[in-house]
């Protein structure tokens, strides 16, 4: 059965917003797939179904309306969920891992028939936008896009790219910390744009985190380890200063644990708040001893 991944914005968090460069990647550490479950009773499937019944309603009155702008087959679709589809998914929700990304990706490519044709990915992505606000009230459709591709985009002012980064590295890990705080980004973002309006913070911004975050975009791409982990300290050091609310107080420890060591290195992964972080160390089995309470999850490991 094929499964959607996961999705995680590595590089751009808030920023993209204000038209940064952005990468954000694919990740099938988690995912959601298809299953076909009538042996709990109706009761247990509309448990199981959560909203998909209400979203089937949705995309069918745009449809109706002649404003749907992915082809899907509705109808189908209402129709197996009636039989007992059902999407099952082990995608942390609150985490901006997308969750509602990889279901939106699942019904276009599941309940469409143009989907293997459909390569204009400024329409697919605005297709999915529409259909993912139904989850969030608005969406970009970047994460439906992810968990479909399958494949690291990056982000400009100037559009999307699909890229090809270097994953291995000769010596550095790559890693999630999970806070285990679930978070809505909505207020974050709101938050992050007001201190914008500042011109000493927006000066900041403009001087020492965009270009820190372009570096490491480029750092990322090109599989140099040693310019990426200097650019993860940089732009952790200037959310430790400028963002301290975007990092759970009970994580602001092992952060500046970070900041003064060689080991490690940690920055904010999406809006911020909980979820993941995401970091870099020189010796993941090193850190992992430092720091045996926190869970630690690999997402790219040294060559062999």
């Amino acid at each position: 059965m094929k499964t959607y991944p996961a999705k995680l914005l590595l590089f751009g968090e808030h920023t993209v917003n204000l038209g940064s460069q952005a990468l954000a990647v694919p990740l099938p550490l988690f995912s959601g797939r298809w299953e076909l479950d009538v042996s709990h009773g109706r009761q247990a499937l509309v448990k199981k179904q959560m909203k998909l019944p209400q979203f089937a309603g949705f995309l069918e009155r745009l449809n109706q309306r002649g404003q749907l702008l992915l082809p899907l087959d509705v109808p189908k679709f209402k129709s197996a969920l009636m039989e007992g589809l059902v999407f099952e998914s082990d995608i942390p929700t609150g985490y901006g891992a997308g969750s509602s990304g990889a279901l939106v990706a699942a019904v276009f490519d599941g309940f469409s028939h143009q989907a293997a044709l459909f390569s204009d990915l400024p329409a697919l992505k605005n297709g999915f936008a529409q259909a993912e606000g139904f989850f969030h009230g608005t969406s970009s459709g970047t994460d439906p896009l992810i968990c479909y591709l399958q494949k690291t985009i990056l982000l400009t002012k100037n559009g999307i790219e699909i890229v090809a980064p270097s994953l291995h590295s000769p010596a550095y890990t790559l890693f999630l910390l999970d806070t285990g705080i679930e978070r809505k980004a909505t207020p974050l973002i709101a938050h992050f744009l007001k201190k914008w309006e500042n011109e000493d913070f927006r000066r900041q911004c403009q001087t020492r985190l965009l270009p820190q975050v372009e570096a490491a975009i480029g750092a990322y791409l090109c599989g140099e380890w040693a310019a990426l982990f200097e650019a993860v300290h940089c732009i952790g050091a200037f959310q430790f200063r400028h963002l301290d609310e975007l990092i759970p107080p009970a994580f602001r420890g092992i952060w500046q644990a970070g900041l003064e060591s060689d080991l490690f290195k940690l920055k904010v992964c999406g809006a911020g708040g909980g979820g993941f972080i995401l970091g870099t160390t020189r010796d993941f089995e090193r850190l992992q001893a430092q720091y045996p309470t926190q869970k630690l999850i690999p997402i790219s490991a040294p060559n062999a």
